[in-house]
């Protein structure tokens, strides 16, 4: 069932995402796995689909966040509600073991503020693919949204990180975020 939610996400987004979207996504993956080795199928695909809801939202991000922080509880909310409902009717529909489906539901609902042991992964994934992969990308929208609001996003992003592993992974690149953001 990976490599359909793979193509689902991809198909999902379209002519939407770049190749360094994908990019995030897999290292998400990677990094899950470097977390926990022995991650099964849902805890993948939900550290591959957790921003599905992207996908479908309508204008760009910069709309979407444009008079909120990117750490906002509501639209933090709504992210996680709506690609939580979006990746799991795509399991039910590919008759995706139900226990299985709950679990990746569960995971996207809670993958930005973590809460559960598998939450937290998927949170501390998505920081370290974040933080890896994404901050030139960032960066590069200061014009847009302005230095401050993009170091908060930074620095939220490794701050919320609650498993030790995972934060000590995080810590060179988010130093290396806060170089990059500090010569912008």
């Amino acid at each position: 069932m990976l490599e359909k939610a793979k193509t689902f996400v991809a198909e999902s987004f379209g002519s939407k995402v770049n190749n360094e979207a994908m990019i995030h996504f897999e290292r998400t993956v990677y990094w899950l796995l470097q977390l926990k080795p022995e991650a099964d199928e849902a805890m993948q695909i939900a550290a591959y689909a957790h921003d599905i809801e992207r996908a479908f939202r309508e204008g760009s991000n910069d709309d979407f966040f444009k008079d909120k922080e990117f750490n906002d509880p509501e639209k933090l909310k709504e992210h996680e509600e709506k690609g939580a409902m979006i990746i799991s009717e795509f399991l039910e529909k590919n008759n995706y073991e139900h226990s299985n489906t709950a679990r990746v539901y569960n995971m996207v609902r809670h993958h930005e503020e973590g809460g559960d042991l598998e939450s937290d992964l998927i949170q501390g994934a998505d920081s370290l693919s974040f933080l890896e992969n994404n901050v030139s990308k960032f960066i590069a929208r200061i014009p847009i949204m302005g230095k401050e609001k993009i170091e908060k996003k930074i620095t939220w992003m490794y701050e919320r990180i609650s498993l030790n592993k995972a934060k000590e992974l995080a810590k060179p690149f988010y130093d290396e975020a806060v170089k990059k953001l500090a010569n912008n």
